[in-house]
Formats: structure tokens, sequence, C-alpha cells
């Protein structure tokens, strides 16, 4: 699944030639991606709740389990931080489908407790709903935040109110367990 958002990019870690791009910042991204992709741990991912925060008129009609899965990989750099390639789907608000897939940076605190850590960071990517354009792929550019405990987390963000988009903030939250 993973495999396949990277495939355009996909041919050799090391090859540099297909990270070479007129844009330093664009080279970097390509870089972390393919190492992810070639070096990285899987993990699983299980989604399980939203929360309709607020601006919703018929809240109680929303589907606040967002039951679903998928799987990733993930990189740790030597300070214990993270590049994330993630695709998974769940039910959405109105019970239907949603996929999504991306890139993840995570920076996480110390570990305290035997493993316990914080971390943020952001997602950039593309989903799709059936309520927006029938499907049809959406960027997404939102913040996360993370709890962990060794090999799992417990992962959120928040979706923010787009006006002539949707109608209330929601927070997501999902599990990940690293192999």
């Amino acid at each position: 699944m993973v495999s396949m958002l990277c495939a355009p990019l996909a041919v050799r870690a090391d090859d540099k030639k297909e990270c070479d791009f007129k844009r330093d910042w664009m080279s970097s991204a390509c870089q972390r991606v393919m190492r992810v992709a070639h070096d990285g741990t899987w993990d699983l991912y299980v989604t399980g709740y939203g929360w309709h925060i607020d601006g919703f008129e018929n809240r109680s009609e929303l589907n606040p389990w967002s039951y679903g899965g998928g799987a990733g990989k993930h990189w740790t750099d030597a300070n214990g931080n993270e590049d994330i390639l993630f695709a998974f789907a769940f039910s959405d608000s109105h019970h239907n489908f949603e996929p999504i897939g991306g890139y993840a940076r995570q920076w996480y605190t110390k570990s305290v407790l035997g493993g316990l850590q914080a971390g943020g960071g952001f997602f950039v990517g593309v989903t799709a709903r059936s309520d927006v354009a029938h499907y049809a792929p959406l960027p997404l550019a939102l913040p996360i935040g993370s709890i962990r405990y060794r090999r799992a987390s417990l992962m959120a963000t928040i979706i923010p109110r787009i006006p002539g988009l949707n109608d209330g903030d929601v927070a997501f939250f999902w599990g990940r367990y690293e192999f």
C-alpha cells in the first residue's frame, strides 16, 4: 500500500539522481520519502474515533466511530524523531469509506517511565470523500500529536472548519503499532 504511494519515486534509495531537483527542499523531501520507503520499519494503524467538536447542527446524526485501519512505514533518525509514510481507510462522519495517505514528520520528547514519550509534528497527504466532489482527491496538511509507549502510539489531529467545505472542527484519533 505504502509502496504504491511511492512507486513513481522509488527506484533505489541510494540513487541520488532520483531526488535531484532544482530546489534543495524538494531534493531533501524526496530523499526522506525514499529512505522511509526503502529502509523503514512497518507499522499497523487502527482508526477509531472522530470527535465532532462544534459547528454541527445535528451532531447526534454523525458517526463518531471511525472504524478502519491500514499500514505504513517509519524511519527513526539519530535523535529519535520519525519520518512516516502511511495509508489507511476508515468510516467517515457519514458512514462512508474515506481513504487517506501521505507523509508525516514527528519530533519526540526524551523517554520517561521506561518508554513513554510525547510527539508532535505534521502530515501532508491526500484524502477523498464521497460528500466532497464525489471522491475527488483532496490535499491535506494538518498537525499531529501523539503519546507513545515503546511501540504503541495513540495519535491525533485536528481538522479545522473550512467555510463551504465542512461544518465544524473535528478531532480525529487513531492508533499505531510499530513492528
